[in-house]
């Protein structure tokens, strides 16, 4: 690692260390089953929220080079509730940020109306090429960006987040800093980065940059259909296509009238959809295309909220993002709290979303969930803190109470 000699990235790495040690202790013992005589390197034992519903079972998880080989029920146990002090719980899947601007955490977000309030405003923020984001990522240096990019990547870690998806602004320059700091905090945090070609005219991009992006990026990432030539749209989706990527693209965030462009050009993912109607729903069931929704940053911009009971009342796939570190902290407990209040979504749902939605929405088949043959992508949750040693419902405390603090370890 470079550059961590600021005292909040040296509390970071004691944190880092603290979670490791908890490896070492009873939470993760080895000792072998009496009942399974396969071959592991680590047994867990605890509360398994298993499968994707999940169905909550007690007994082990036994992990050999990484991928879970087996999970066996204890079926004895007649009241697993006793047991259940060690949950053990599929990491989370960010499936949309913009870690950029991770050194951007108080800005302006809009004119002042009264002396006791402001007027909230998305395109002075975020729209490109002049929206606040953009003017400061232009005026910062490579090394900042690297750094402030780990700082990300390290909390995100902490807060139980396997795979995060990142629109990765500044061009290849922005890609190639999002993979020297994941490489630096050689933390098990795997980044899909969707790229943003930068020398875009009217009617003309860049191709060797874009070229360029494709080869290191998982795809492109783009910031919304109104803020390109439709013709120029349709050529970048084209191209990303071909190239095996994916393409996802902003749609609905501020109003409805990006909506129709976006969907015409048969993205992998999209994000916001904030001002969808059930036609626009309808379409997007039929093309069978998952949704990103950032709820927390709707609120903090002000454009209103996602009707997302009409999304899943169309049987559209969801999936979570904490979207702009400038807006939020990068925490999935945050979001599940907001979306369990605010909607009254089941806990089964906003459980899915939050982790095997997000990693189907990506295509990253190998994590969200805890089944065998998947990578044992786990975080441990005391279910004895204090703020959950009372809860009775184990799926309810694990989306509507629980917090980063009351995560013992991750693997």
């Amino acid at each position: 690692m470079s550059g961590f000699d600021d005292s909040d990235f040296v509390r970071l790495l004691n944190i880092v260390e603290k979670t490791d040690l908890e490896r070492e202790s009873e939470t993760f013992r080895q000792e072998k089953s009496r009942d399974y005589s396969g071959d592991f390197d680590r047994m867990m034992t605890g509360l398994i929220f298993a499968g994707t519903e999940p169905d909550l079972i007690y007994g082990n998880v036994y992990i050999k080079d990484g991928i879970i080989v087996e999970i066996e029920e204890m079926k004895n146990v007649q009241n697993f509730s006793r047991y259940s002090g060690h949950w053990i719980v599929p990491r989370f899947v960010n499936a949309h940020t913009h870690i950029g601007d991770a050194l951007l955490k108080d800005p302006v977000l809009g004119p002042p109306i009264q002396s006791y309030a402001y007027a909230r405003d998305l395109d002075a923020l975020v729209r490109p090429p002049n929206g606040l984001k953009h003017k400061f990522l232009s005026q910062i240096s490579q090394e900042e960006a690297v750094l402030s990019m780990e700082s990300a990547i390290f909390e995100m870690y902490q807060n139980g987040i396997s795979v995060f998806a990142d629109f990765r602004e500044n061009g290849y320059a922005g890609v190639s800093a999002l993979i020297q700091a994941s490489k630096n905090t050689g933390r098990d945090i795997h980044p899909i980065i969707f790229g943003r070609p930068t020398n875009v005219s009217e009617n003309s991009f860049d191709e060797n940059e874009f070229e360029k992006l494709l080869e290191y990026a998982d795809g492109i990432g783009l910031s919304g259909a109104n803020d390109m030539d439709k013709a120029l749209l349709t050529q970048i989706a084209s191209k990303t296509r071909l190239k095996r990527k994916k393409t996802a693209i902003h749609a609905g965030e501020k109003d409805d009238s990006d909506i129709e462009s976006a969907l015409s050009l048969n993205p992998d993912l999209l994000i916001h959809m904030t001002h969808a109607n059930q036609t626009h729903l309808k379409a997007v069931s039929d093309a069978d295309i998952p949704i990103a929704v950032c709820v927390r940053s709707n609120l903090a911009t002000g454009v209103g909220l996602p009707p997302i009971l009409e999304m899943l009342e169309n049987e559209i796939s969801l999936c979570i993002g904490t979207d702009n570190m400038m807006l939020n902290s990068p925490d999935m407990f945050e979001e599940l709290h907001f979306l369990s209040k605010i909607y009254g979504v089941s806990d089964a749902v906003l459980f899915k979303m939050a982790t095997s939605g997000g990693a189907n929405a990506l295509g990253c088949r190998f994590t969200g969930s805890v089944e065998v043959g998947k990578k044992a992508d786990l975080m441990v949750v005391n279910g004895k803190s204090l703020n959950l040693k009372y809860v009775k419902d184990p799926l309810f405390g694990l989306i509507r109470r629980a917090r980063t603090d009351d995560i013992l370890g991750i693997v």
